[in-house]
């Protein structure tokens, strides 16, 4: 199957701007249509923590029961439809609503030949994405990640139909929009700036979970040397007493300069990464990309 792009039509086009100005670095925004037609446009949008129903998102009676797995431990729980205290993405209450949104558009599933999704955001991906959710009526949580989560749900579904998504900039952006790069793949989504951004968040990552809690741990270890040499040193007198003390504060001194170089490297990293989440935004982009009948790309 050939893979296609979105061909917005004005009333799409100016669907997108609509979601584009009201789409904040908190609030991500979805633009949907069916089989190409403007009249099942419509738009959906993420709903913060203990944030109420968005206008424009379906009605609670319209959502199935949820459950989300996301305690201490991987404890599951009943979520709320709505005002839930990890709120929903939109690609959750796309997914979740399904049933609803084919009926607003009169619609049946079997009737499906393109479903077109334009977010303001990428899809997110990892650790660090949406956490595991369960549908009323489904054995199996979802994965984490939208990205994953759309995976599986096009993949339940008929491969036939034609999935093209959309976005407006990378997932942990503080970027807006992008000028197009051309082609498809993922390789050819991130510009050398993006990959710079997501580079330095992979080393983030690394340095945090490996690097800094191994200098910090010695750090740790050369102040409590420094503590016992202080406590020697004062059951000393003259000569011997200074030169133990000289090297206690040298110790110190070391211990404070190794935590010093930890945070300004965190720091720096953390500066060139904006955040961790793009070091994965590309990877839940090449996930979708993987399946045969969905397109992912920028908006142009």
């Amino acid at each position: 199957m050939p893979k296609r792009a979105i061909q917005p039509t004005p009333a799409f086009r100016q669907a997108v701007d609509d979601m584009q100005a009201k789409a904040g670095p908190n609030t991500v925004g979805l633009v949907m249509r069916f089989n190409e037609d403007d009249s099942t446009l419509r738009d959906l949008w993420s709903e913060g923590s203990n944030a109420p129903k968005h206008k424009y998102n379906p009605h609670p009676a319209d959502r199935p029961e949820m459950w989300r797995c996301d305690l201490p431990g991987g404890g599951s729980r009943r979520a709320n439809k709505v005002n839930d205290i990890r709120g929903y993405h939109a690609e959750e209450i796309f997914i979740a609503c399904w049933p609803a949104l084919l009926r607003g558009a009169d619609l049946q599933e079997n009737q499906l030949r393109c479903v077109e999704l334009a977010l303001s955001k990428s899809p997110c991906y990892g650790d660090s994405g949406s956490s595991l959710l369960r549908l009323a009526n489904t054995p199996r949580y979802m994965p984490v990640g939208c990205s994953s989560k759309l995976y599986e749900f096009v993949l339940a579904k008929d491969m036939r139909i034609e999935w093209r998504i959309a976005f407006l900039s990378l997932n942990g952006s503080d970027a807006t929009s992008y000028a197009p790069m051309g082609g498809i793949g993922v390789d050819r989504l991130m510009s050398a700036r993006e990959r710079q951004i997501a580079d330095a968040a992979v080393q983030q990552v690394r340095y945090q979970a490996v690097d800094a809690p191994r200098s910090l741990e010695f750090a740790r270890l050369q102040a409590n040397m420094s503590t016992l040499m202080r406590q020697r040193a004062n059951q000393l007198t003259g000569h011997d007493k200074g030169l133990l003390m000289n090297e206690a504060r040298a110790e110190n001194q070391a211990a404070i300069a190794l935590r010093a170089r930890v945070q300004q490297r965190s720091t720096a990293l953390q500066t060139q990464a904006r955040t961790l989440s793009v070091g994965v935004a590309q990877q839940g982009i090449a996930l979708l990309e993987g399946l045969p009948n969905v397109d992912v790309r920028r908006w142009i």
